[in-house]
């Protein structure tokens, strides 16, 4: 009886074996099916799924799903690591980061590893490892993007967050110029999205046009503009306050005042001047001379002519 039951069951099986000699998913016994939980898989080394994505971008404040398959996982460990700052998030389904907002999920119908990440900020943008304690190692990295909702092109693939708009003219507030001298402002507008615009440059509310002596510099990249104002040789009538003005993205603004440029003493006294200055501190100083010796020889004349008149007397 028990022989013939068993010939039955052969026989069962052997009906819905499929073309390639294998049974369909759905007629493997649960115990058979590969399974990161039990140990009664064949023993075959485990791999990863590579279908599933690897580049992740997620909207700031949404939650992001980062997943990972692992095929004849057996008694394995998988465990979720971020690389910079190498960080220790989960190891199986225990989480060691302080962070509440990561999660370690196991979903067993897809068979599955998920890390989740709820309410997404920036600073969540980086590259995650999913590692199985295999011999060697296992890794498939995973890269999350967080941006905002409307920011779609990317420079490239790298995980980095979207910067905010700004408008900057370096060096700081304030530049003092000396007269003749060269001034460059540069002014660099940074946006997440693609900057169409024309920057302006105003002195004193008034538009910076180019003309003789006043160049107007520009080079634009997907993301930043950066716009230079140079003026060749400074005058008093440049001083005053300097604006750059981006359209939508802002503006900045810069004070330039003017000094005057300090000549040494000693380039006046050039080689072609100081033999001339000898000769005439030379004439000057013997006209003193002459000056002293005719008048003492005159008092000398005057006493001698009182001296001759006192015995007449």
């Amino acid at each position: 009886m028990y022989l013939r039951m068993t010939w039955v069951f052969i026989l069962s099986m052997t009906s819905i074996l499929d073309m390639t000699g294998c049974l369909p998913d759905k007629h493997l016994l649960s115990w058979l099916k590969p399974n990161p939980i039990n140990i009664l898989t064949l023993n075959a080394s485990p791999y990863f799924d590579s279908d599933l994505p690897q580049k992740m971008v997620t909207n700031l404040g949404d939650t992001a799903f980062l997943k990972c398959k692992v095929i004849n996982l057996r008694n394995r460990m998988v465990s979720w690591l971020k690389t910079d700052p190498l960080q220790i998030i989960s190891s199986g389904l225990y989480t060691f980061i302080k962070d509440p907002r990561y999660s370690s999920e196991y979903m067993e119908e897809e068979n599955t590893w998920v890390l989740k990440i709820t309410k997404v900020e920036y600073e969540d943008s980086g590259m995650f490892d999913c590692q199985v304690n295999a011999d060697p190692l296992m890794t498939y990295t995973v890269s999350l993007k967080v941006v905002k909702k409307d920011y779609r092109q990317f420079l490239n693939d790298a995980p980095q967050y979207a910067a905010d708009p700004s408008v900057k003219i370096l060096g700081g507030y304030e530049h003092l110029v000396k007269v003749g001298s060269v001034l460059n402002l540069t002014c660099v507008v940074t946006t997440p999205t693609s900057y169409n615009q024309m920057t302006r440059w105003l002195q004193n509310d008034r538009i910076v046009t180019p003309k003789t002596g006043v160049s107007l510099l520009s080079e634009n990249t997907p993301h930043t503009s950066v716009s230079c104002l140079i003026i060749h040789r400074v005058q008093h009538r440049d001083a005053g306050s300097y604006v750059c003005a981006a359209g939508d993205m802002g503006h900045d603004m810069a004070v330039v005042g003017i000094i005057e440029e300090v000549t040494p003493v000693k380039s006046f006294l050039t080689h072609n001047m100081l033999i001339p200055l000898i000769i005439l501190l030379s004439i000057s100083s013997l006209i003193i001379v002459l000056g002293i010796v005719r008048s003492v020889a005159r008092n000398s004349e005057e006493a001698d002519s009182c001296s001759r008149r006192k015995p007449e007397v």
